[in-house]
């Protein structure tokens, strides 16, 4: 994030439409390339809903009606693997390819191969991970292409790390960004609902910045899942934290309790960064969500590290 009042570096907006020279890799190459991507499980966590006025079920008798898996990368590492980059197509290498900044072109190539490959997983397999098409759905959401299995997913990535959600049933949103930035105060007024600016503003600097940046990806979580982008004005939104919850809506009033929020902190090597979830569950509907972690696990580099 810089000084000058813009949103937190690495935020995942369209490219400012200057195209870099970048070619699509050699494709022989990669196919030479015995390195292939492997990938682990990691944490899993249950969380259960009930309808109002029923008691909570216990674990054991919950039964699990919706699956979100999150996808998780270092793009440095991912592209180690270099036959990752076969499961992209012609249109990605397109739209990839006018991203102008290294760092950033290389972070959304991450995103897309682990969008590619998570849904082909979700699909049980009966989708090639290059033959997912894609297309806009309301408000211009990205989504899958008629023809294909209906999957919802979200993608997001900053400069080292990507992450992507998948889930089969429910409509869902992420967002990660580095917790260790520098935020200024004019930034952390133009993006805060006045409650959340009060909140944080009496902590020690560094913790002022990371409740900020634990607040800025809960907002981008949310407005992806709903489909607004930043048309949503991040100052009407207002979560707590601890546990996460969205206190009021873009236009100041109460939201109703079928969106869950998830979130945690990723380390990876040196670096530490803060994913927030969106999910939203049908209305009257209980039952039980499993969230899982899968991390991408790369010989020489150790896998990331999650905490919820």
């Amino acid at each position: 994030m810089s000084a000058s009042g813009s949103a937190p570096a690495g935020s995942d907006k369209p490219p400012d439409g200057n195209e870099a020279a970048t070619e699509r890799p050699d494709r022989s190459i990669e196919r030479r390339s015995s390195s292939r991507p492997s990938f682990v499980e990691g944490w899993r966590k249950d969380l259960v809903r009930t309808l109002a006025g029923t008691p909570p079920p216990t674990a054991p008798t919950a039964a699990i009606t919706d699956r979100i898996v999150i996808w998780m990368a270092n793009p440095e590492a991912l592209m180690r693997a270099r036959s990752s980059l076969d499961v992209l197509t012609d249109d990605d290498w397109l739209s990839l390819n006018r991203i102008q900044d290294p760092s950033s072109r290389r972070s959304a190539i991450a995103g897309r191969v682990l969008l590619r490959i998570g849904l082909s997983r979700a699909s049980d397999r009966k989708v090639a991970p290059s033959d997912w098409k894609f297309a806009s759905a309301a408000n211009d959401k990205p989504a899958v292409a008629e023809g294909l299995p209906k999957i919802n997913f979200s993608v997001s990535h900053t400069d080292g790390f990507a992450v992507v959600a998948i889930s089969p049933t429910l409509d869902l949103g992420i967002d990660v960004e580095c917790v260790d930035q520098d935020v200024s105060q004019n930034v952390i007024a133009a993006f805060s609902h006045l409650d959340e600016q009060h909140a944080v503003g009496g902590l020690p600097r560094p913790q002022e910045i990371r409740e900020f940046i634990r607040l800025w990806t809960l907002k981008e979580a949310y407005s992806k899942m709903v489909g607004l982008g930043h048309a949503l004005d991040f100052r009407a939104l207002k979560f707590a934290l601890d546990p996460a919850d969205l206190k009021a809506g873009s236009n100041g009033s109460k939201v109703e309790g079928t969106t869950h929020f998830e979130t945690f902190f990723i380390a990876y090597q040196h670096t530490l960064f803060h994913v927030s979830l969106a999910m939203r569950h049908p209305a009257g509907a209980a039952g039980a969500t499993e969230v899982q972690v899968i991390n991408l696990a790369s010989s020489g580099d150790p896998a990331a590290r999650s905490s919820v």
